[in-house]
């Protein structure tokens, strides 16, 4: 369950969520969750911690550079 804030991530927690995505909220902010959300390589040891086991990064697939081929069978 993707949540913006703490108050909506204990919610879907006590709702049965087996996954809470805390969306753009600072390091401080997590405790237990996936971080997602502007974090980039430069800035990922700042979400790094022993209460946080999931970082999402989208920068990973979405910045990578591209690659223009052809296939002749």
């Amino acid at each position: 369950v993707e949540c913006s804030s703490v108050e909506e991530a204990l919610t879907a927690a006590g709702a049965g969520a087996d996954i809470v995505l805390l969306d753009n909220l600072a390091p401080q902010e997590l405790h237990t969750a996936e971080a997602s959300g502007g974090i980039v390589l430069g800035t990922l040891p700042q979400f790094l911690g022993p209460h946080i086991n999931v970082v999402s990064m989208g920068c990973l697939t979405q910045s990578a550079p591209t690659l223009d081929f052809a296939l002749q069978v």
